[in-house]
């Protein structure tokens, strides 16, 4: 662990579409002392709380949100959001935005969003505090990165909840998220083993375990289904646009198929300490 963060506002994004971010929305208002402001987004009103986090809801799709780039500079941007899956397990995620390859779902081809890794370690470390809180039938995960926004200028986390309509609308779950996401911003521990993950599955345990339970901060990461579009710029995003330094790289040495010889060969261009996992 290191120096605490520099002050740096704080921008939560819902959409009013979305019913799990509409939900932690209407708990952050309930349980936290935000201020309606006399300034709009997308025709709703921006509300403020005491330490420069602000909170702002759209009529577009979570990952269609644009415009924030105009409305605020130099913050970082926390996505309240569903998470769907069609296994339906209750979870807890968050992940950061990109896209290896194609842009199926918002923002660029190719490109991996500003991240910021001791963020989203401090919100898994209070998820983690509240863990007796919260039912038990919900697993806490990480999420491999995935869809948009790519392009904004500031650092993007997604935190959601999921996986079916009635994990949208659980209002205590949601309240505890709320709450850990409250507490991790004024937690602001900066943590200084920040690593890439490379492999495994779209729920990858083993980061999340390293995540919650050792030193680690974790920035992107690529798992085996997009090894494929594993190249010298991608990885060069994935160290490069973190608001920390990144030395490492953390290999699930069992989860990359057949990709063996392309991840050893990329990272090889790159100056990481390469720890199999």
């Amino acid at each position: 662990m290191g120096e605490n963060f520099s002050e740096l506002k704080t921008v939560i994004v819902c959409s009013l579409n979305d019913h799990a971010g509409t939900n932690i929305r209407e708990r952050l208002l309930e349980r936290f002392q935000f201020e309606e402001t006399m300034d709009a987004f997308d025709g709703s009103p921006i509300y403020k709380s005491s330490g420069d986090i602000f909170l702002v809801s759209s009529k577009k799709d979570i990952i269609f949100v644009d415009g924030l780039d105009e409305e605020f500079e130099n913050v970082r941007f926390i996505f309240i959001s569903k998470h769907r899956a069609e296994s339906g397990i209750p979870s807890l995620t968050a992940h950061f935005t990109g896209n290896f390859g194609q842009a199926t779902f918002g923002g660029n081809p190719n490109e991996i969003a500003l991240f910021s890794p001791s963020l989203m370690k401090n919100y898994l470390a209070s998820l983690a505090a509240n863990r007796s809180r919260i039912n038990q039938t919900y697993g806490i995960t990480l999420e491999a990165t995935h869809h948009g926004p790519t392009a904004l200028k500031s650092s993007v986390l997604f935190v959601e909840l999921g996986s079916t309509e009635s994990h949208w609308v659980d209002v205590e779950t949601a309240g505890i998220i709320s709450e850990s996401l409250m507490d991790a911003l004024d937690r602001e521990t900066r943590y200084e083993k920040c690593a890439i993950g490379i492999g495994g599955t779209h729920y990858p345990q083993k980061l999340t375990n390293l995540v919650t339970d050792s030193e680690y901060a974790l920035g992107p990461i690529i798992p085996k289904y997009a090894l494929e579009f594993l190249n010298h710029d991608i990885v060069d995003q994935m160290l490069n646009k973190s608001d920390q330094e990144i030395k490492i790289a953390l290999i699930d040495q069992k989860g990359l198929g057949k990709f063996k010889d392309r991840v050893n060969q990329v990272l090889g261009e790159f100056n990481l300490e390469k720890i199999l996992i």
